[in-house]
Order: C-alpha cells, then structure tokens, then sequence
C-alpha cells in the first residue's frame, strides 16, 4: 500500500475536512490529499511569525534580549501563562518566542506579532514561495469574534470583556473558522515552511537551527503527531493549533537510527468531534512513520 492510500483512507473515516502534506526531505518523495487547499492555521499561524522574527534579527533589526515589561493590556485570552501574571514583570523576547513555540502562550504570541508586523510577514512568505499562506490575525482577535465580539477596537477587547462574553459558553465565530480575511495556509505550503527551516533557507541558519531546537520543545498536543510514535526512537520538532472544529499539528519528524527528516501537515476543519480529529491525526502520523521506516 503506498503512503497516499494509507492517509487516504483516515480522511475517509473522519468526519469533517482532513488536509495533509508529507515530505521525505532527503528523497523528496511526498503524498497529501488536499495538500492545495486553504484552511485556518490557528496558532500554526505562529510558524510563520517565528520564522520572520529570525529574519528580522539576521537583519540586525531585533535584539532577542530585548526586554518587554508585561502590562494588563497585553494579556491575552486562550492558551498561555502570562495572562496570570503580575503586570510590570519583565520579560526578554528570547522568552517570549520561546512561550509561543512551547505552550502556544497567545499573549507572547500578539507581543512578537506586533513586534515584526503582519505586512512583514506576508512578504517573507512570498519571497519564500508560499503564495497562499496569509497572517492578518492577531490571536486576540480570534478569541473574541468566537465568543461574538468583532465590533470593539483591539485596545478595547480585555480580559474582563472577554469572560464576560464568553460565559454563555457557545463559540461560533463569524469569520475565525472560516478561510477569508484569517489566518490560513494549505498543508503543501506548510511542509514546504518546514523544510525550508531543516534546509536552513527560512532564515540564516544559526536561526532556523534555533527555531528546531524551539520547536523541539512543544508541550502541546501530545495526542496528535506524537501520539503512536515511539518516543526514544525520533526527534519530533512541532507547532499545533486549536480551535473549535480546528485540530492542526505540524512539524518535522527525524528518525534517529538512521538520520532521515520527514516533515508532516495535518489540518482538520469543520470537524463534530475534535477528539476524532486528533486521532485522524495520530493516524496520519503512524501511517507515515510505518512506510518511511519500511
């Protein structure tokens, strides 16, 4: 059975929109299904944004150790750490992409976002080759059109307007788990962002090796890429996004007894059971572990 039949037939029982792109980045040989087409990133948007970071300081234009003193404005809703800590507390912005890589902290993430712009960061994609992957979002924003707030300027959507919101406990999103004017990219466009880092195009390479090594320290979404692969046997270099209906993971599997990198995109949209989609991503996983390995 050849790779692509095997993922074809997880997307077959899943029940919702499965995408997926795999690339063996030492043969080159590959296999997807809907690896063309667009789908919201979630916080896989923060690959991206990671990447133009480095570019930016390659440049000279950033300074990772530059401090940021954290203030209540700053917090963000969702995932992370910094929303519950005191205002005032420095914070260098090494750390930063470290909290937005490793626990997808969406506070960190606005904060390096806002430091490299959105602009900036479209057009590194495109002089990368990835013409349809568009950051336009911040992560703040996401979380408050899902709990029903698009009208409000971005300095007026805080913490407290946001638990306030979202007590009624429905998300639906007029436009954040959809494709137009959202974060988006397609699964071919993300594996070829993946390898582009391990090829040390994405950006000069003592920074794609230290965007690997970030990303080597994922702590979320052990039920997805991880899940049936064994631990001591591959290095797993990882971003995952989640929303509802969303479960994407992404990132760059190394076989450690022989060398061999493969990176592997899987988005999932419009999904009734995130559960299952983090299965079907498992599975896609397991699939694609089994026939590199032979």
């Amino acid at each position: 059975m050849s790779l692509k039949d095997a993922i074809s037939e997880v997307s077959e029982g899943f029940d919702g929109v499965l995408g997926v792109s795999i690339k063996h980045l030492d043969t080159g040989e590959n296999a997807g299904i809907r690896g063309r087409s667009i789908f919201p990133t979630a916080s896989v948007f923060k690959v991206p944004v990671i990447v133009e970071y480095f570019r930016q300081k390659d440049a000279g234009k950033l300074n990772p150790d530059e401090v940021h003193y954290l203030t209540d404005a700053d917090k963000v809703p969702g995932s992370g750490i910094l929303k519950e800590l005191t205002e005032g507390m420095p914070v260098t912005y090494r750390d930063l992409l470290h909290l937005m890589m490793m626990v997808s902290d969406n506070t960190a993430t606005d904060l390096i976002a806002a430091k490299v712009g959105f602009d900036n960061v479209n057009e590194a994609m495109r002089s990368l080759g990835l013409r349809k992957t568009s950051v336009t979002r911040y992560c703040r924003e996401i979380l408050f059109d899902l709990v029903g707030i698009n009208d409000l300027g971005i300095e007026e959507m805080t913490l407290d307007v946001f638990k306030e919101a979202a007590e009624s406990g429905e998300y639906v999103g007029s436009w954040s788990l959809g494709v137009e004017d959202n974060d988006v990219s397609t699964p071919d466009e993300m594996t070829k962002l993946l390898g582009l880092i391990v090829d040390e195009k994405a950006a000069s390479r003592g920074s794609c090796d230290e965007i690997l090594t970030i990303m080597g320290k994922c702590q979320t979404g052990t039920y997805r890429i991880p899940k049936y692969l064994p631990g001591k046997a591959v290095v797993l270099q990882r971003k995952t996004g989640s929303l509802p209906g969303i479960r994407n993971d992404v990132g760059v599997v190394t076989i450690k007894a022989t060398g061999e990198k493969y990176a592997i995109t899987c988005f999932t949209k419009e999904a009734n059971d995130v559960y299952a989609a983090e299965e079907a991503i498992a599975q896609v996983s397991l699939k694609a572990y089994e026939y590199i390995t032979g």
